[in-house]
């Protein structure tokens, strides 16, 4: 099997399990224990898990750059993005924060599609201005460039001048005790004021990040109207959510 598959089928198996052991992925992929501890090695460099003795685990976050995690489970993402189409309306007023699945879904919105959208991602400010039916508003602030952000106080105040519809909130890590929390707290405070000013929230997860928590608290999972994966809904790990209220898509 090449190397990229191998690391597709690491990946995909870590989705499903805290941890993976070298013997167990080496029977898996019939290649050697040698072999597997280079595929973990370069998947860890790179942040993709991080890697304990006799195996490996997920991480919560991706400490990539933006733009190099915008690549990174595309596929996946363009799952979520489509499904979270089947949300929007035209003439809908709209959040969106931070997070490359936020990206990708503005990458496939309709090209006549006519919204407003609020933002503080400033990665989706090109694809949104490319749209002739999108008004865009940009929040002010101080620039977070490890997530290529705005936040802080002049962005939350400009938040609360706000309705919105719809809220795409882009998901560090998800935890049904936990709930909904952040690596950046400025990121964390900004999330909040737009979910207080939104009609529906809706988080965009791969499903890598659920059972995953960060240091700053968002919302409890409750807050929230749909959690959107590239997974199958009907998944197990999703019965906790459908009976708190929360639409699985």
């Amino acid at each position: 099997m090449v190397r990229e598959k191998r690391f597709n089928f690491i990946l995909e198996k870590l989705r499903n399990n805290s941890e993976v052991g070298f013997s167990e992925l080496s029977s898996d992929l019939n290649v050697s224990e040698d072999t597997i501890r280079r595929d973990i090695d370069m998947l860890a460099d790179n942040g993709l898990l991080l890697k304990i003795r006799g195996g490996a685990i997920p991480r919560s976050h991706n400490p990539l750059s933006f733009k190099e995690r915008i690549g990174h489970l595309q596929d996946d993402k363009e799952i979520i993005a489509l499904k979270a189409q089947t949300l929007i309306k035209s003439g809908q007023t709209i959040f969106m924060d931070g997070g490359t699945s936020v990206y990708t879904l503005v990458s496939l919105l309709s090209t006549d599609i006519k919204l407003t959208v609020i933002t503080n991602n400033t990665a989706i400010i090109p694809a949104l201005s490319a749209y002739s039916g999108i008004e865009l508003i940009v929040l002010g602030g101080h620039y977070l460039k490890e997530s290529e952000t705005i936040v802080g106080y002049q962005a939350i105040k400009m938040a609360e001048n706000f309705q919105a519809d719809l809220y795409f909130m882009g998901v560090c890590a998800l935890d049904m005790q936990k709930g909904v929390t952040a690596i950046y707290m400025q990121e964390a405070e900004l999330k909040k004021t737009m979910l207080e000013h939104s009609s529906m929230a809706i988080a965009l997860s791969t499903f890598d990040k659920l059972e995953t928590f960060e240091p700053y608290r968002v919302c409890p999972v409750q807050s929230l109207d749909y959690v959107i994966t590239e997974m199958d809904s009907q998944n197990k790990i999703f019965e906790p959510y459908k009976k708190a209220g929360i639409k699985v898509l």
